[in-house]
């Protein structure tokens, strides 16, 4: 597997189902997402 598939947190957004890519390292660090659309999607430690 190759290591940026690693380091990439995929979600869909939870008002328009649209996917957002975070780095890990951000998602670890904040634990939000901003979709393309613009909505807020929270994100949970799942580690």
């Amino acid at each position: 597997m190759p290591k940026d598939d690693e380091d990439t947190v995929e979600v869909r957004c939870p008002e328009c189902s649209a996917k957002v890519s975070v780095p890990r390292e951000k998602a670890e660090r904040d634990f939000k997402a901003t979709c393309p659309n613009g909505h807020e999607v929270p994100l949970v430690k799942a580690l």
